[in-house]
């Protein structure tokens, strides 16, 4: 009866039909004008804070509408999805407000992480909207049904929009081929493309939501197939768990074996959850297969308990991460959904399935507000990485030397570049060189400019020998500044000097001491101007680097006649290297 009322409501009357268009169109026209912003530079381009607030309110709001608007709910749903989409503004702005200073922040992963997450709350806020919308019980069944109808909808919609562009780029060519090239330049203009793509997913999502039938049996084909996989799957995670005695779990985290251990629980719950959805009496499978699924699904916290584990003991060692903050809300999520399954294996046995509905219903409540928090400031993984991260370097846990500023530059957004200024203030005069390299973090690459004053770089020097001269100071500054990359990289800066042609005038050994590779050159006077020449380097993870730079820190450092001179043939010249 329920599916029947939920189809008739899905053939939508043409006043509904011309509503939905509307909002599609409106929603181009809203993109396309974002869009302008950005390229003419007008409000909000230069306010990302505002622009990452439209942006949210443009894609979120629009795409609740059309995906759940119906005659008997226009009221309801529309009570329902405006608080939930002006709270996802107000989530963009902050999320906007870490990509400030804009020239200085990099914001591609904050980008992704924040579409990831407000489409997954999205999907999670309009299934329950609909639901209430609808006057229905609030039943896993339900939520199964609406969640699979908007994500095949959505999809097909967006496929049909992707096939209608493509018909748009081969009417252009077909006319340009024969000397028109009206058709192309004219579907090559925003003002054009923007609302016929956004009408043309609007059209999609219409005709795929009177098709609610089809939509319903795509998603009893794929419960279908996911009957036979959940089989096999359970078969596999028993196997591996009665496996483990036996290897251990060293092998385990040495192949990235928490991560794997999340997929496995993943895939497990997914199908589980994909094939359990109707009423507790109402089994798919015979009662000792049931027995049989119903046993790996109670074995899943000990999945979460090994992962507990194997997460743990990286943090033990590096800290914390955006990587293994997400990884622990995945897994914390995770965990959830097995726990309350077991609590219904063990109060009703075979009939389980009861404590299912109720377990996706409330962990899905769970889901949807994780997803809303890690873009709020109640839940930043970016600031919790940043704090950790300069306590352990307080802590002597890391040294200056090792500590990954490029972490901080790359991924941390605002936090890392507001961690990074802190770090200056705190270790810039104790430790130079880690101002040098901040510093080149943030070199301007369009002026090319130095990123730090000749005063700063030379503070940075570990002078093993006095009074180096001024000019040769200025001429290793202006040459090493031009390298960005170098001086990011570069930990320590050497200076010694030495007569290495024993001449009677001074040469001066110019030592970058990075990570991976030390390299070493020689400064030189030839005709009154200083010159350099590079002699070799040598790999840090070699196993005499470690004396190597002993003796550079000690001053150990000798001048070796070399028993033959260089051979000159015609203009090839040749060294004598003797064998060992």
């Amino acid at each position: 009866m329920e599916r029947n009322q939920q189809e008739t409501a899905n053939q939508q009357p043409a006043s509904m039909m011309a509503l939905l268009t509307l909002i599609a169109l409106l929603q181009g026209l809203a993109l396309l004008y974002l869009h302008q912003a950005i390229e003419l530079h007008y409000w909000p381009h230069n306010q990302p804070p505002w622009l990452f607030a439209c942006y949210s309110v443009a894609f979120i709001w629009p795409t609740m509408l059309l995906l759940g608007l119906d005659d008997s709910n226009i009221g309801t749903l529309v009570k329902l999805t405006l608080p939930f989409a002006l709270l996802s503004a107000l989530l963009g702005y902050y999320v906007g407000l870490q990509v400030v200073p804009l020239e200085h922040i990099r914001f591609n992963a904050l980008l992704f992480s924040f579409i990831v997450t407000m489409a997954i709350a999205t999907f999670k806020a309009l299934m329950y909207s609909q639901l209430w919308a609808s006057g229905e019980r609030f039943s896993y069944s339900a939520l199964f049904l609406w969640s699979w109808r908007n994500f095949l909808t959505l999809s097909l919609a967006l496929l049909f929009a992707g096939c209608f562009w493509l018909v748009l780029v081969l009417w252009g060519a077909l006319f340009q081929s024969i000397g028109i090239d009206f058709f192309k330049e004219l579907f090559q203009q925003r003002w054009f493309y923007y609302p016929a793509i956004a009408l043309a997913n609007g059209f999609g999502v219409i005709i795929f939501r009177n098709l609610s039938r089809i939509i319903d049996t795509i998603a009893r084909l794929q419960q279908a197939l996911m009957k036979f996989l959940l089989v096999v799957l359970s078969l596999v995670s028993l196997l591996f768990l009665g496996a483990l005695p036996f290897t251990g779990l060293s092998p385990l985290w040495e192949s990235g074996g928490s991560s794997l251990i999340l997929w496995m629980q993943a895939l497990m719950l997914f199908f589980v959850n994909a094939v359990y959805q109707s009423d507790a009496d109402n089994r798919p499978y015979p009662l000792w297969l049931h027995r049989f699924i119903y046993i790996g699904v109670a074995l899943l916290p000990v999945y979460s308990l090994i992962s507990f584990y194997g997460l743990s003991l990286r943090i033990d060692q590096y800290g914390w991460s955006l990587s293994r903050y997400w990884a622990y809300l995945i897994w914390f999520l995770l965990a959830l959904f097995p726990l309350g399954y077991w609590w219904g294996i063990v109060k009703f046995r075979d009939r389980w399935t009861q404590q299912l509905s109720r377990t996706n219903v409330a962990v899905g409540l769970v889901v949807l507000a994780a997803m809303l928090l890690v873009n709020s400031p109640l839940l930043d993984f970016r600031k919790m990485v940043v704090e950790n991260q300069l306590q352990r370097l307080a802590d002597n846990k890391v040294s200056v030397d090792e500590f990954d500023i490029h972490y901080f530059r790359h991924h941390l957004a605002r936090p890392g570049y507001e961690g990074l200024q802190t770090l200056k203030a705190q270790y810039g005069e104790t430790h130079p060189n880690l101002l040098l390299r901040i510093n080149a973090l943030y070199a301007d690459r369009v002026n090319d400019l130095p990123s730090s004053s000749r005063d700063e770089f030379i503070a940075a020097i570990t002078l093993l020998t006095d009074n180096p001269p001024d000019e040769l100071l200025t001429v290793i500054y202006k040459q090493e500044t031009r390298s960005h990359w170098s001086m990011q990289h570069t930990q320590r800066y050497f200076l010694h000097a030495l007569d290495l042609n024993q001449n009677g005038e001074l040469e001066y050994l110019w030592i970058e001491k990075r990570r991976s590779y030390t390299e070493i050159k020689l400064f030189f006077q030839q005709d009154n101007q200083w010159q350099s020449a590079y002699i070799g380097g040598f790999r840090t993870d070699q196993d005499n680097a470690d004396k190597m730079h002993q003796a550079i820190l000690a001053g150990e450092i000798e001048i070796v006649p070399s028993r033959w001179h260089d051979l000159v043939i015609g203009e090839q010249r040749f060294q004598v290297r003797q064998n060992d």
